[in-house]
């Protein structure tokens, strides 16, 4: 990450002229009504959804298909219909001063359309689906949620038992698992790597984007091959009633646009075509570079991504999709000679990461539904990193000013390159039958995997004394380089029984042969659905889940393993067992409150082989100087033990815990608030060698307060505030001599243990000095953070000129600039204390943006 100050002075004049340009261009429009009625061929459709796009207006039809929303203001807009069991359709009316513009709709029955209603925030569950856990977010709530950088992901981490690792990241922990353990698919393809700017932000752009699901804990048989939970996102298609259409964003950091229509030529279908860009690189490089802070062939972290869905049909049932991504990463950054800071970095990265897809969908009947996928996925990148960094012994504060020209014995080098390619092909058939009351699942699916590891290291010999010192990280980096081809096979089969008109049952059971392991898995899965009354469900689950070892899934666990057939035959897959239980009541029409329990039994958990390894002793002589190398004993070699790159099934956990959702949604025409409040109390941990440990991820309490409130229909404000115990951390117990290794006999082969000394960089005329090294003991995850808590505010300013809908926003982020802790750097003090030096996240950070509807 990389931290750029721009003056303030420029930041406010900024905003300033913006923010007049903003208030110079509103228009306060007059208002009219909007009325109808909701029908089917049969007659009317009770309780249907009516919903403004892009706008938090919306309403329900009463018990007769009536509909009536008031107070709109003037303009051209797109009213979304949609009801359970029929197809949601969009029309485009405009709306007149003073009028009441009186339209009636009829729905066509959906193929197969089943588990949500689409309204504003949030989405209902209907009583009928089993499905504990279930997160179903409106792509909308990405746009507008304060802090989230109109990102799906960062959305999600402000829902009940989603948790992000820092600020700098957009990757998922849920309860008390790893990013690693999450399948994530985008149209019913797997994603490996679903993060762009190297973890910042996710693939998923909101605007194109149809369906967000989360499912937490307990998910159907159709999921696998993760312990954890389930993200499927679901990109919408294009508008098949316009030529063309769009939607451009643009805010001082990046932008997206998204244009769609209708196919050309008569053609059945549509299509949608999104690409996204950031631009550090246009308006921050030149400034640093003019400042000296980088060489000039610095290039800065950017990426861009260009997606594209084509829809055919339908003809006579049968419908096909092609979906395509093209995305890259890429920073090339050399330290320049003006810096302030001692530390040297050189480092050049470019990610890829590449999809292609093709669907058929057969539905000869609403009750039948066919579903063939081909796809083609592709993540693969290339590292040159080249480092010289301050020994983390010494105090950072002494090198500030200025760099002593006897810095060189301070600094320690740090070098790595590698390269990695991950490969899939996978061919997947899946069918759903409505059959009676009653919806039947069943699917089968092949990987092709192929994945490439080539990762080579230099470490200063102190670097690597450092390491060894600390418990986290008490293990060699070894050279690594392997190519793997293995299969993965799947079958599975479950049916939503609807054994009363108030209870459902869904039994599942899901089949898995992993090649790489040469082993078959099989995993039962139940849950059920039980409605008290018409507002009031009761939901359970339980489940085994099983999760392979693979190339594909180190990134989200930042770990190298080595996963050689050597390794690899002894391996079993990682297991969990979920059990789940929930209560969900609708308060009121708006209103609704959900507490649930889970509690996740993980084994055969994947970790590093600890192996018999060597420490060097030494000891002060009584009444010497500690500083003098001849004050201390010769080192001497105890037993100890050293972690490999070695993966074995050593390690087994729990999570557990309860969670609180209160939500208010927007379905009456003169509601004004929007939000949720969600608590989550969870413990999770972990158990290696027979000691139990905090998972390194593990918060206690966890609470969030989102609001959003429409002060009239060109304004609205939005707020988040979260607040979260700290996570665990390793504290040090004190200080230690450096014991290195040298070369003593003349035969290159450093094998002699010695008390490591340096000159002393605050009187260079003291040769000699003991270098000492921040003592973790055997302390692991013994300490907490302070807590995190932070607010985020947006406002969104609407309106319409040029023919245009504009919407301007401002969106500030950690708006009291709280100091949340990302981080602890130790030193050692002239006097052998222990100092430490804080490392924050997210300060406040303003973000102005402008988005239009064409």
């Amino acid at each position: 990450m990389f931290h750029i100050r721009i003056p303030k002075i420029m930041f406010m004049k900024f905003y300033t002229i913006l923010l007049l340009f903003v208030f110079s261009t509103l228009t306060f429009a007059q208002t009219g009504n909007l009325s109808g009625k909701v029908t089917d061929e049969s007659g009317a459709i009770p309780l249907a959804n009516i919903f403004i796009i892009n706008t938090n207006i919306g309403a329900g039809a009463d018990a007769n298909g009536n509909y009536r929303i008031n107070n709109i203001p003037v303009g051209e807009y797109e009213i979304r219909f949609s009801a359970v069991g029929y197809q949601q359709k969009v029309v485009d009316v405009n709306i007149l001063p003073n009028k009441t513009t009186e339209l009636n709709i009829t729905l066509n029955e959906a193929v197969i359309e089943i588990q949500s209603v689409v309204v504003t925030g949030m989405k209902v569950q209907e009583q009928s689906d089993t499905r504990t856990s279930l997160i179903d977010l409106n792509p909308r709530n990405a746009k507008i949620l304060p802090g989230a950088a109109e990102d799906v992901l960062r959305t999600l981490q402000s829902l009940p038992g989603v948790l992000a690792p820092n600020d700098f990241s957009s990757q998922l922990v849920v309860r008390g698992s790893g990013p690693d353990q999450n399948l994530i698919i985008m149209d019913d393809v797997e994603i490996f790597n679903p993060y762009r700017l190297y973890g910042v932000v996710s693939m998923f752009n909101p605007d194109a984007v149809e369906d967000v699901n989360l499912v937490s804990g307990g998910f159907p048989a159709k999921y696998g091959d993760r312990l954890s939970a389930v993200l499927d996102v679901t990109n919408r298609e294009g508008d098949n009633t316009k030529n063309l259409k769009g939607n451009i964003n643009a805010s001082i950091v990046d932008a997206n646009i998204v244009l769609e229509g209708k196919n050309p030529f008569n053609i059945k279908g549509s299509w949608l075509i999104n690409s996204r860009r950031t631009y550090y690189d246009l308006i921050i490089e030149p400034f640093v570079k003019s400042a000296g802070l980088v060489d000039d062939n610095t290039s800065f972290p950017n990426f861009y991504d260009f997606q594209t869905k084509l829809v055919f049909g339908p003809f006579n049932g049968h419908k096909f999709l092609l979906n395509g991504i093209i995305s890259r990463d890429g920073v090339d950054v050399v330290s320049g000679k003006e810096r302030n800071t001692p530390d040297s970095v050189g480092v050049y990265n470019i990610t890829r990461n590449d999809i292609l897809s093709a669907a058929w969908h057969y539905a000869p009947s609403k009750n039948y539904l066919n579903k063939v996928v081909i796809s083609w996925y592709k993540n693969n990148g290339t590292t040159d990193f080249d480092s010289q960094i301050l020994d983390p012994s010494v105090n950072r504060k002494d090198f500030e000013e200025t760099i002593p020209d006897t810095i060189k014995p301070y600094l320690l080098s740090f070098r790595f390159n590698g390269d990695f390619d991950y490969r899939k092909v996978s061919i997947d058939d899946k069918f759903t039958y409505l059959w009676n009351e009653n919806i039947f699942e069943a699917g089968a699916g092949v990987d092709f995997m192929e994945t490439t590891m080539n990762f080579k290291f230099d470490l200063d010999p102190a670097l690597e004394a450092i390491f060894a010192a600390n418990p986290q990280f008490r293990a060699a980096l070894s050279d690594l380089k392997d190519v793997k081809n293995y299969n993965r096979y799947r079958v599975y089969a479950q049916n939503n029984f609807k054994l009363t008109d108030k209870l459902f049952f869904n039994p599942g059971l899901r089949l898995d042969y992993y090649d790489l392991l040469d082993k078959a898995y099989i995993a039962p899965r139940i849950s059920f659905s039980y409605a008290l009354d018409d507002i009031t469900t009761v939901r359970g689950a339980w489940g085994i889940y099983y999760q392979s070892p693979g190339y594909e899934k180190l990134r989200d666990q930042n770990v190298l393993l080595d996963l050689a057939d050597v390794y690899t035959k002894n391996l079993n897959a990682e297991k969990a067992i979920h059990y789940v239980i929930g209560i969900e009541r609708w308060l009121t029409s708006e209103w609704s409150l959900r507490f649930e329990s889970y509690y996740k039994d993980f084994t055969d958990l994947i970790v590093q082989k600890k192996v018999q390894g060597a420490t060097f002793v030494t000891e002060i002589i009584p009444g010497r100087n500690p500083h003098d190398q001849n004050s201390w004993t010769a080192p001497v070699i105890v037993k100890g033990d050293s972690l490999t790159q070695i993966p074995v099934n050593n390690s087994y956990g729990e999570a557990y815990g309860l969670e609180f959702f209160l939500s208010k949604r927007n379905v009456m025409s003169d509601s004004k608030i929007s939000g949720w409040i969600s608590y989550a109390l969870a413990y999770a941990n972990r158990f290696e060698d027979g000691i139990k440990l905090p998972f390194r991820f593990d918060q206690t309490h966890t609470f969030n307060f989102v609001l959003n409130y429409d002060f009239n229909s060109w304004f609205n404000v939005g707020l988040r505030w979260q607040y979260g115990t700290g996570f665990p951390y390793s504290e040090p117990v004190g200080v230690k001599p450096r014991v290195i290794l040298e070369d003593q006999n003349g035969d290159g082969i450093p094998e002699t243990p010695v008390v490591s000394t340096r000159k002393n960089y605050r009187d260079p005329n003291v040769k000699g000095e003991v270098i000492f090294d921040v003592d973790f003991g055997d302390n692991k995850f013994n300490s907490r953070k302070p807590a995190y808590h932070r607010l985020d505010v947006r406002f969104n300013f609407v309106t319409n000129f040029w023919n245009l809908d504009w919407v301007f926003y401002l969106d500030v982020v950690n708006v009291y600039n709280r100091k949340n802790v990302v981080n602890y750097d130790y030193y050692v003090n002239e006097d052998l204390t222990l100092g430490r030096e804080q490392n924050n996240m997210f300060p406040i950070l303003p973000t102005l943006g402008v988005s239009v509807k064409f």
